[in-house]
């Protein structure tokens, strides 16, 4: 990897993502704390059983590369459509450290899940139960703490600068941040639907969302938007909460034929609710 004055040449976070992409499952292995509830995660991190199968359809290494795909090829269709394009493209094209942040954010969707490999247990009817709760926080953890092996990895191994590193953590650390809006959206009256991505309430929440994170404030949007893409790739697209019940045969249909999880139909039909709230998000900033 050359470096001059400037430090990494953009082309060299394709190198850096390709090979943190061969790198995951030693990587998750590292994380995978030794307990005999994390054997079968310890051998393939990327079984979806050992995910969230209701909600995800993936493991988590796949679902990793799904959403980076999303980024790298999907999302640009939904920005055109609803005409936040140029601002998305003008923010994305603000450099640190001579790395555009539309780079950054691929080594940032890269790690944005492996505090998922150090999940929690919790003890339900006798027997543990495993979930990842604040998994966003100990990802960004792993990448920002100088203790850290990724930390190292990223900084000694690839050259990447600590302003860099700190806005892969952050990344990492806020990629959920707009999901958080169903909590607002539970005690209005529409509940998370597309009906409150339309409603003055999920409005207010965008701005106060925005406020809160004003240098950071596409990058939410657009995370979550790659993040809900990534779940599945069982995809309807429709604009009303009336037009999602007219998919459920095909949904049940396809979750049958391919032997996936049938609860996983709820992830399904949320999709094109995370892709009005994130319409709703990126117009009203």
């Amino acid at each position: 990897m050359k470096l001059n004055n400037e430090g990494l040449h953009p082309q060299d976070i394709n190198v850096i993502s390709n090979n943190l992409l061969d790198m995951l499952v030693d990587i998750a292995r590292q994380i995978i704390e030794t307990r005999p509830e994390n054997e079968s995660f310890q051998v393939n991190p990327d079984d979806p059983n050992e995910h969230v199968s209701n909600w995800h359809q993936f493991g988590i290494i796949t679902h990793t590369k799904v959403v980076l795909d999303a980024y790298i090829t999907t999302i640009s269709e939904y920005f055109i459509d609803w005409q936040v394009e140029d601002k998305i493209k003008s923010k994305l094209a603000v450099k640190i450290d001579n790395i555009a942040k539309y780079d950054l954010i691929k080594i940032g969707i890269i790690l944005h899940d492996i505090g998922k490999f150090a999940r929690n247990f919790k003890s339900e009817g006798g027997k543990f139960e495993h979930n990842f709760y604040g998994h966003e926080a100990i990802s960004e953890n792993l990448i920002i703490y100088e203790d850290s092996f990724i930390h190292k990895l990223l900084k000694n191994s690839f050259g990447l600068t600590i302003p860099q590193i700190a806005y892969i953590g952050r990344i990492a650390g806020l990629h959920f941040e707009l999901g958080k809006s169903r909590d607002a959206a539970r005690r209005a009256s529409h509940g998370y639907s597309i009906s409150f991505s339309e409603s003055k309430e999920c409005e207010k929440v965008c701005l106060d969302i925005a406020s809160k994170f004003h240098d950071f404030k596409e990058e939410i949007g657009i995370l979550f938007l790659c993040d809900s893409l990534g779940k599945t790739d069982i995809r309807i697209r429709v604009e009303k909460d009336e037009e999602i019940d007219l998919h459920i045969a095909f949904i049940i249909q396809a979750l049958e034929e391919r032997k996936i999880n049938p609860l996983l139909i709820n992830a399904i039909k949320q999709l094109p609710v995370n892709v009005a709230i994130t319409k709703k998000y990126l117009q009203t900033i």
